[in-house]
């Protein structure tokens, strides 16, 4: 007599090669520990895959699909001799199966008729987002048991005690390589859902998941309007599977939030809170959606009587979660998930910091686990918190700041929080209270580089500095080493794109100096490399007021002639000619120049020998349009010198001179904006043209100072061509005046003297019939 079965294992097979081994591999240790059977129903798999799964049992069931998710499970469950009945899908798998093996060989699956598991759904392909769901997936084998529903399918019925297990399965099904692709998916269910949807309207489930799949393409007023239906039936009492009916309260108010529909979301909030139909798990969802309306609308009491309704429920959870199980659906399962439950607590400690209720923040803000990655931070809190921390004292503020120490261990959210800190600092007008707020901050644990600014500058400016906007001017110097004083400026300079601002800011500069450091040591001493990328990163964003400050500051302080001066200079110069060029263009300069009345003069740069422009508002407008030009060529030579200047400290002037396109683009930009300007000097625009499209092929980030050197250039070419229209036409004039006086001397008998002055105008008017024939009559 063979072993009775304990368990069958029934998994809908399509064509999914990438998973369906891995889904095969994790059940192995079930059907070699536990007496089971594995029935696997084809629903279309293709050759590649049907012959990956007869590797594993020959118990294949061939079913043609049609569209009917229960028909397909009902074909295997058929097949099944099992006491017990596990389903799966081939696009998921178990982390570990150890837990359901013991309870088949312990004998405890005697005493339950149900189980249930997580799923863990990833939302992204690399599994670094997801969503835990709790499913039914384990049933006691009855004779009536089956399959019910074309889609989202379950059993028809559930009997006898629930068991959880803390086993979960894999599954990427809802992790879609574009938002198009899952649009679609969740598309084929809502047809599906809609067709059980019209043959059966009162069943709660079918509209439940309705509104679910509309959330998942995030159409709320769709999902709301299938809740406020579906509420609406039950008014009438037309429903059925009123298990789902609760949820959909939920949802309704969820809605609302997502439609920031804030006011109803309270008004019909309120309501059901008191609502006999609505669990636990509903009424805790709804206090945590109401908790954050009201923090949106600034009613601190409120939000922190609903965080504190939504923590009680959660503290019963933790206790028993088995008594939870009852509540349980699509909609409420995420209310304790840790995403959820960061934003519902997130905004009670806001409204608890903004309250002054530091106790109450702290007892939040230590249940959560914040190394975990999934964990939604609220940035609004963050602000909160650190924008609470001046005002705070004692035990107040030590609290915020265990909070910060917590948080800044956090890589992704350092950045926030240094900002924010720092726009708290810079609010106070009085820059003695500006240090003093930033005090507030220096004892945190980080070792970001805004910290050993606030290290340096409070330790010079206080408690000595004075009161007004500026620091006092003699404060004796605080007892720190100056070494020491380097190494923390090092630090802030590590990173010169971000630390440019602070310093500025916070007189860091100064501060040095109060504390016996050398500025223009602890400059050069950063990296070359570093401090290049970094200023080539400020000039991507940047005030002209806070650049032309940090020239005056870099050329006192830095020696002249030195690497980091050049680089520097060579950015602020390239920098101005870019600004001019975009006025050139937003101000129509160009145009103002070819419209201009400039009269004849030597060739070259603008304002190089030529005349001005004539009188007239075109007039001044092209002298405008001159001077521009001289502005960008002048910044474009200081630009060029400076690189060439860096690029000749460090190549050698042979591999400069026989391989130039060996150099970086930089450099090799700086040797042709040389050129350019040398060409363009002489008056050879066409070596000037070949030269500055080069630069612009290059360097395709100088457009704006390219462009107008080209227009500068159409512009000098045509009046090169006027020029030479207006002399031809000038020596027409003289030449018909000559050959009258010339015929004169003929009539008067002169011929020597015409002779001499024929032979004259032959090399000036070649081809000259007239002054051929005269030549060879008189000659």
């Amino acid at each position: 007599m063979g072993k009775q079965i304990l368990l069958t294992i029934s998994i809908l097979v399509s064509n999914r090669p990438d998973t369906v081994r891995k889904c095969l591999d994790s059940i192995k240790p079930l059907l070699e520990e536990v007496p089971s059977e594995l029935i696997l129903v084809d629903t279309g798999c293709g050759e590649q895959v049907r012959g990956i799964i007869e590797e594993y049992t020959d118990n294949i069931i061939d079913f043609e699909w049609c569209r009917d998710f229960a028909k397909a499970r009902n074909a295997g469950l058929k097949k099944a001799k099992g006491k017990w009945f596990l389903f799966l899908d081939d696009d998921e798998w178990f982390e570990d199966t150890g837990e359901i093996i013991e309870f088949f060989r312990s004998g405890e699956y005697r005493n339950y008729g149900f189980a249930v598991y997580t799923q863990r759904n990833y939302l992204d392909l690399e599994g670094s987002v997801f969503s835990d769901l709790l499913v039914g997936r384990m049933t006691k084998l009855e004779p009536d048991v089956k399959f019910i529903y074309s889609i989202h399918e379950c059993f028809n019925r559930v009997k006898g005690k629930t068991k959880k297990f803390q086993a979960y399965v894999h599954h990427y099904g809802y992790a879609y390589r574009t938002p198009k692709d899952a649009r679609a998916h969740s598309l084929r269910n809502i047809s599906l859902l809609l067709e059980e949807h019209k043959a059966d309207p009162g069943n709660m489930k079918h509209t439940l998941q309705l509104a679910q799949e509309y959330n998942a393409i995030e159409e709320y007023s769709k999902s709301l309007e299938m809740s406020l239906d579906g509420i609406g039936l039950f008014r009438q009492g037309k429903i059925d599977n009123e298990y789902f009916l609760a949820s959909l309260f939920a949802n309704e108010i969820n809605c609302y939030m997502e439609l920031y529909r804030y006011d109803e979301a309270i008004e019909k909030g309120e309501r059901y809170l008191r609502e006999e139909k609505a669990d636990k798990m509903v009424k805790a969802m709804i206090a945590g959606d109401l908790a954050v309306a009201y923090m949106e609308r600034g009613e601190l009491e409120k939000a922190l009587k609903n965080a504190e309704y939504y923590w009680k429920i959660y503290q019963d959870y933790l206790v028993d979660d088995e008594s939870f199980l009852g509540f349980e659906t699509t909609i409420t399962n995420k209310c304790f998930e840790q995403r959820n439950r960061s934003i519902v607590l997130g905004n009670g400690m806001r409204a608890a910091i903004e309250s002054g209720k530091a106790e109450v923040a702290d007892r939040w803000f230590r249940s959560f686990d914040w190394k975990e990655p999934q964990l939604f931070v609220n940035n609004e809190m963050l602000k909160s918190l650190i924008e609470r921390m001046p005002q705070a004292e004692g035990e107040e503020r030590e609290i915020y700041r265990k909070m910060c120490d917590v948080l800044l261990e956090r890589e992704e959210l350092e950045g926030f929080l240094v900002q924010t800190i720092s726009d708290c600092c810079k609010k106070p007008e009085d820059f003695t209270e500006r240090i003093r707020t930033l005090s507030v901050y220096g004892d945190l644990k980080s070792k970001h580089w805004f910290f050993r600014l606030a290290e340096i500058v409070t330790a010079a400016f206080l408690p000595e500095a004075g009161n007004g906007k500026e620091p006092a001017e003699e404060v004796p110097a605080a007892p720190r080493l100056s070494g020491e004083v380097a190494d923390l400026a090092a630090c802030v300079w590590e990173r010169p794109e971000q630390g440019i601002y602070a310093v500025k800011t916070y007189s860091m500069l100064e501060a040095v100096e109060r504390l016996g450091g050398d500025n223009r040591e602890i400059l050069e001493a950063v990296p070359f490399y570093r401090w290049k990328k970094g200023m080539e990163k400020y000039f991507e964003k940047f005030s002209w007021e806070e650049a032309d400050w940090w020239n005056e500051r870099f050329t006192a302080i830095l020696e002249e002639g030195s690497a980091r001066l050049r680089v520097w200079k060579g950015l602020y110069s390239l920098a101005g000619a870019v600004r001019e060029g975009g006025r050139w263009e937003k101000e129509g300069l160009g145009r103002a120049m070819e419209s201009g009345q400039v009269s004849p003069g030597a060739g070259g740069l603008p304002g190089a020998g030529k005349g001005l422009p004539g009188d007239g508002d075109g007039a001044e407008e092209s002298k405008a349009g001159e001077k521009a030009i001289r502005f960008i060529m002048e910044k474009l030579g200081e630009y060029a010198a400076c690189q060439k200047a860096l690029c000749e400290s460090i190549y050698q002037g042979e591999v400069i001179a026989r391989n130039p396109d060996m150099l970086p683009e930089e450099y090799q930009g700086a040797y042709l904006i040389s050129d350019f300007l040398r060409l363009a000097e002489a008056g050879e625009y066409g070596g000037a043209v070949t030269a500055i499209r080069q630069v612009r092929k290059l360097l395709p980030g100088l457009d704006k100072v390219v462009k107008p050197c080209l227009q500068w250039i159409d512009g000098e070419l045509k009046r090169q061509e006027q020029e030479s229209r207006q002399a031809a036409g000038e020596f027409q004039v003289l030449a018909r005046q000559i050959k009258a006086r010339l015929r004169a001397f003929m009539d008067a008998g002169q011929h020597e003297a015409a002779l001499a002055v024929a032979r004259q105008m032959e090399p000036l008017l070649p081809g000259d019939e007239e002054i051929r024939r005269i030549i060879e009559k008189l000659g």
